[in-house]
């Protein structure tokens, strides 16, 4: 495919996914029991056989770099093309990129030294299987400047909805700063440019103090560029907040989207990691969850995401939670709307308990 791309390993916004991303990027925040949040747009670029992949990283990025590695995993890892991880230069006081613009200006010499004819911009957060082949041929055919994906569902807070004409050419653009109660195009944050154009966009919004390509640019110049929107109408979800990762996670046990997901022609790829298969005890109870290998489960465990080596203890009861590997439930425990990070231990006969809308969260390595 004529294109490379660039993501953006975080989103350069205070979303905090209850102190989940304090000591890593948003791409590698663990999800579905064994993958991390990159891995779904890894995967549709590589099925789409994106020959160069740029990861912008800014801060906290050792786990990213741990679990992508080379690129390995994704058969990234080739000579003269595949996988980079774009560390931060020391540009500004902080040391790290403030904003997308400032991010891209470190990658230009990443992108200059690309051949391929354009470039796909996006976010690590969006879990969907997008096809780029399609969108590719898309924006060829409309001889568009820019392409954008759009889904139809309501906007929410901060969010932008496209105004399309017959033929899906966008014509403006309406942000919803408190989110809107109608079914609208809803950009998600995708782009498909000439690499030209994008070296063109990223000088001009460094010398100008851009924070956003749509926003500030696309916006003010859509009389004089042709700006197409590709409709995604698959399952499709961005993560930016505790809720719509508890919510991501949870919708995983619904098998219409398990299948989409994970059963279809694109298949999500991960780092191997090579363990023994969950242990199940006489005593253990498990209904509507996904676990994954190495786990020892002697409790009852309902409704849940459970990643790898969790040990669920009897008379534990879990439910409607999402436990990180090397999560320990000790004996008679009572976790429900719970989401706890890494090798965490939860004592015995504790009793954890959220809410629908609240999660009780748990940090790295905590003792309880």
């Amino acid at each position: 495919m004529n294109a490379f791309s660039i993501l953006f390993s975080d989103i350069f916004q205070n979303y905090d996914i209850g102190g989940f991303v304090k000591n890593r990027t948003l791409a590698s925040l663990p999800i579905g029991c064994r993958y991390r949040m990159v891995d779904f747009m890894l995967s549709s670029l590589v099925k789409a056989n994106i020959p160069n992949i740029g990861i912008l990283a800014t801060n906290n990025y050792n786990s990213l770099m741990d679990h992508v590695g080379w690129g390995k995993d994704w058969d990234l890892n080739r000579k003269n093309s595949g996988l980079k991880i774009i560390p931060p230069l020391a540009i500004t006081d902080s040391g790290v990129a403030r904003s997308k613009f400032e991010a891209l200006n470190h990658a230009l010499p990443y992108i200059n030294s690309m051949l391929q004819k354009y470039c796909i911009v996006a976010d690590s957060n969006i879990i969907a299987n997008i096809d780029f082949k399609e969108m590719l041929k898309f924006h060829e055919a409309n001889n568009a400047d820019f392409t954008v994906v759009c889904v139809r569902r309501k906007p929410r807070n901060g969010e932008i909805e496209m105004l399309v004409d017959s033929k899906n050419r966008a014509y403006d653009l309406l942000y919803h700063q408190t989110g809107a109660d109608y079914e609208c195009d809803t950009l998600i944050k995708v782009t498909l440019m000439s690499k030209e154009m994008l070296i063109d966009i990223i000088k001009k919004g460094n010398s100008k103090g851009w924070q956003d390509i749509v926003r500030d640019y696309i916006s003010k110049n859509f009389n004089r560029l042709n700006v197409y929107v590709y409709k995604f109408d698959g399952y499709c979800k961005v993560i930016d907040s505790l809720d719509s990762y508890y919510n991501m996670n949870m919708d995983l046990l619904n098998e219409d989207v398990s299948k989409e997901l994970f059963l279809s022609d694109t298949e999500i790829l991960t780092r191997v990691k090579d363990s023994v298969p969950t242990l199940y005890g006489e005593k253990a109870k498990v209904k509507n969850s996904m676990l994954a290998d190495g786990c020892k489960i002697n409790g009852e465990v309902k409704n849940s995401i459970i990643f790898r080596d969790v040990i669920i203890e009897e008379g534990a009861e879990v439910k409607n939670s999402i436990l990180m590997s090397g999560t320990v439930v000790r004996k008679d425990a009572k976790l429900d709307y719970v989401i706890t990070d890494k090798c965490v231990s939860i004592g015995e006969k504790k009793d954890l308990r959220g809410d629908k809308n609240r999660q009780f969260t748990v940090p790295k390595y905590m003792d309880i």
